[in-house]
């Protein structure tokens, strides 16, 4: 066929191509090299003058033989030439124009692929013709010559990019690593990003989206390093891969905000936790403390303002004014092969930045749920809480070692279970600590909240419109630098910010200044907004 029909065609199979390469070798950089091949391979034929019939039949079956050949070098062991220990010679003159070059080109070279490497290398610095790097490498002449005018093309360019603001002159760091949802068996974002070089790369391809090459060149490493690193940030979908073509791009699918861009809501905040305390939960702690069930509060030692704790807990917790449904967020909120189902979330730093921050005052380690068939727990951890434990320090067995204490009693336990309910403050003196509502039906807060709290048509209106007000200056500070496909979801998650963490700090804060809310002592500051419902026995 005439070139521009193989032009034409070459680029209709790229994609179906490169999803041949990625079935096979199940390596990115891997089946970019064999794709390249084929393709190579593919277009000489299509350029031969011959009537092929039946194209797709064609392409396939040059593709097998391309891909018998590739296992063939793998199992005889006759591989790409090694060049991880090539050097480049130094210039012979020896000047600074000379020797930046010469850097220039030595980094430029290290972004390209292993073959495109090891094709720039034989032909340039082993000095061998084209011919003797295909017998060598077990190429076709047309291979190698499609390598050598591509890898030119990219040096060039590379040499001639600015790198000003690149990852590797001006990194950042990840700090605030945690997630929204449940935590698989490895861990959270914390776990993964447990290098500097995989929070680079996520960053790389974060406001948009980039290729191998492009995320490579902008954290400063090979590719054969990025790869690795990249394909584990694919494979959990903290980075997707947004195309199937023989060069695809990556885009970062989780939520990091950058400390470098600062936010104004605090003010929006303190307006809304200043009308929760003294309007809100003023006359609703006066009304509780009256209640003679105090909703069914146990543990805690019986005291009275340690339970006005749990009930601001609660009640806050389900100020919704809004329904987020999974579809809403379905793309951002996802499933990991360990079993994980959460929003990644991180905030970044510049790696010069100071560590040594004062933590911020309203932090919140947000809901935190365990349960069972017979209990459902909830706890949460702010600055009125003394816990350091976080999620990972929330344990199932801890919840179910006290549900065993409370219905069997001290004997029931093991000496190392019942340690460890005294170490973490569980048991005070063989007091329960966290709060504990016996239920005959459901085993949710809300069915609480529900059943002891009653809003007038008037105060709902009042809420609906202070929650509206706070969520849209919330919205307008936290899209600020963010790319357009994490946007849409910071606007849709922040449309219950009443029933946020921070407002629960904030609020907390406010009636204890008021003298609402009393000083805690420090074992209740252990177990301060933990609270376990457990099934009656008798139901």
């Amino acid at each position: 066929m005439d070139k521009k029909t193989a032009d034409k065609k070459i680029f209709e199979y790229r994609d179906r191509i490169f999803g041949f390469a990625l079935d096979k070798v199940r390596n990115i950089d891997q089946a970019q090299e064999l794709a390249s091949d084929i393709m190579c391979e593919v277009y000489s034929a299509f350029l031969k003058p011959v009537n092929i019939p039946n194209p797709d039949g064609y392409v396939y079956r040059i593709a097998r033989n391309v891909w018998a050949k590739y296992v063939h070098k793998l199992e005889t062991g006759r591989q790409f030439e090694d060049i991880s220990n090539m050097e480049i010679a130094a210039p012979e003159d020896n000047s600074e124009d000379e020797l930046a070059m010469q850097q220039l080109l030595r980094r430029e070279i290290g972004y390209l692929s292993e073959r495109q490497r090891t094709v720039i290398y034989m032909h340039y610095y082993d000095k061998l013709t084209v011919a003797d790097i295909a017998k060598r490498l077990e190429i076709s002449v047309g291979t190698v010559k499609w390598h050598l005018s591509d890898a030119r093309t990219k040096l060039k360019a590379g040499i001639d990019m600015d790198f000003e603001k690149n990852l590797d002159i001006d990194p950042i760091r990840f700090t605030n690593m945690g997630h929204s949802g449940s935590p698989g068996s490895t861990g959270d974002t914390s776990t993964m990003f447990d290098t500097r070089l995989k929070q680079n790369i996520a960053w790389a391809c974060y406001h948009q989206p980039r290729t191998l090459q492009q995320i490579a060149r902008a954290v400063g490493v090979p590719q054969v390093y990025a790869a690795d690193e990249l394909q584990k940030l694919v494979d959990y979908a903290y980075i997707d891969r947004i195309d199937n073509s023989s060069d695809p791009r990556y885009l970062t699918n989780m939520i990091i905000t950058d400390s470098r861009i600062k936010h104004d809501f605090s003010e929006a905040f303190d307006k809304a936790a200043e009308y929760l305390s003294s309007s809100f939960f003023a006359p609703l702690l006066e009304e509780f403390e009256k209640a003679p069930d105090k909703w069914g509060f146990e543990g805690g030692c019986g005291d009275i303002g340690y339970y006005k704790y749990g009930l601001l807990f609660i009640v806050q917790m389900h100020l919704h004014m809004k329904t987020i449904t999974e579809a809403d967020i379905e793309g951002i909120r996802v499933k990991r092969p360990d079993g994980g189902d959460f929003i990644a979330l991180a905030t970044v730093y510049d790696d010069k930045a100071k560590t040594d921050e004062p933590r911020y005052k309203y932090w919140i380690c947000g809901l935190m749920t365990r349960e069972s068939d017979s209990f459902s727990a909830y706890m949460t951890d702010c600055f009125v809480s003394s816990r350091e434990r976080g999620w990972k320090g929330n344990l199932q067995s801890d919840w179910e070692s006290l549900e065993q204490f409370i219905r069997n009693g001290k004997d029931s336990l093991a000496p190392e279970q019942y340690k460890r309910l005294c170490d973490i403050g569980f048991l005070d003196d063989d007091n329960v600590m966290p709060i504990i509502i016996r239920r005959k039906g459901g085993l949710d807060l809300g069915s609480i909240v529900k059943e002891n709290l009653r809003i007038s048509e008037e105060q709902f209106r009042i809420l609906t419109d202070i929650g509206d007000e706070l969520d849209r200056k919330v919205v307008k500070e936290l899209v600020k630098g963010q790319p357009e496909h994490i946007s849409k979801y910071l606007a849709k998650l922040n449309e219950n910010n009443l029933a946020s963490g921070e407002i629960l700090a904030r609020t907390a804060e406010k009636l204890i200044d008021k003298g609402l809310l009393p000083k805690l002592t420090e074992a209740q500051r252990k177990t301060v907004f933990s609270i376990m419902c457990i099934k009656d026995e008798q139901s």
